[in-house]
């Protein structure tokens, strides 16, 4: 699938002074564009004046209602690392997001926040496990527009510091989103169309067991950095039986690494995921593994 960039929204004005009370509020100095990559879809604002730039990305890898989160600039040196009173929140009315985000540089904007999963109406950041596995796997989600409709701006806040990104509604951006990762699906080789009715994900039998083989085939020397921190982000295509049909590492180039990866997926047992009717369907299985300080955590959030 092509790279193409779609603006989607209008442009508004600069930064708003404020007292130290108040949160550092930014306005908008760019249109919402769409970003088509080949391994997922992203939606990317401006906000602030020319001379103290900053960007908001919101990145999918898969339909869910839960997205990436990219913020940097200058505005967000203030904004720690540390998980205790580290939130986003997009609805006034609704619970935070409450995750520690990792933090490395990004081209153009030096340093960079990033959330790995937040949500329009929140988002604990836990590990899945028997408590809220089977909840999450029941049925493919993606983000509604009419829930972002009431957004109208987006906080980043950790202790006294805190960001305000007046994105304004957010249904327009979503829903060009949700047509983006459709298409995405469908560049797979599976069927879009069963992914809006399918009445449940693929899904590994034995969580436990799944991470404990997964665990064990991958060089995890390989993904450390200076920082301590990384991401492995592995897509499955999975059969009407359950069989893994291929399996990639998402971002990361490096044959020996997909090979060890791949080999350990292959080995799991996962139920395929159901059409409408209950009937087995080709679809899709994601597993995120997000490694810090040397010591590697899994975090797998299909949905």
């Amino acid at each position: 699938m092509g790279r193409t960039c779609l603006a989607v929204l209008a442009a508004a004005l600069a930064i708003q002074p404020v007292s130290a009370a108040e949160p550092v509020t930014l306005e908008p100095s760019s249109k919402w564009q769409v970003d088509f990559d080949k391994d997922k879809c992203r939606l990317i604002r401006l906000f602030g004046p020319e001379t103290a730039r900053n960007i908001l990305i919101l990145e999918q890898y898969f339909p869910a209602k839960h997205f990436g989160l990219v913020a940097a600039g200058p505005a967000f040196d203030g904004i720690k690392s540390s998980i205790k009173g580290n939130m986003v929140r997009f609805l006034p009315d609704r619970p935070p997001n409450t995750q520690e985000p990792m933090i490395g540089p990004l081209e153009g904007y030096g340093r960079a926040l990033y959330y790995r999963a937040v949500a329009l109406e929140g988002f604990q950041d836990k590990p899945l496990s028997g408590a809220n596995e089977s909840e999450a796997l029941k049925a493919p989600m993606m983000l509604d527009p009419a829930l972002g409709a009431d957004v109208r701006f987006v906080d980043i806040t950790h202790a006294d510091a805190q960001v305000r990104l007046m994105t304004g509604s957010l249904d327009r951006p979503i829903a060009v989103m949700n047509e983006c990762l459709l298409d995405l699906i469908g560049s797979w080789g599976l069927d879009p169309e069963q992914h809006r009715t399918a009445t449940r994900l693929a899904q590994p039998r034995d969580w436990q067991t799944t991470v404990a083989r997964l665990f064990g085939r991958i060089p995890w020397e390989r993904l450390q950095t200076q920082s301590g921190m990384n991401f492995l982000r592995v897509r499955l295509i999975i059969g009407t039986k359950g069989e893994v049909e291929s399996c990639k590492l998402l971002e990361i180039t490096d044959p020996k690494l997909e090979a060890e990866t791949c080999k350990g997926a292959r080995r799991v047992q996962i139920d395929p995921a159901l059409d409408a009717a209950g009937e087995p369907m080709r679809s899709y299985l994601p597993i995120d593994f997000f490694i810090t300080t040397g010591a590697p955590r899994t975090i797998y959030i299909p949905g």
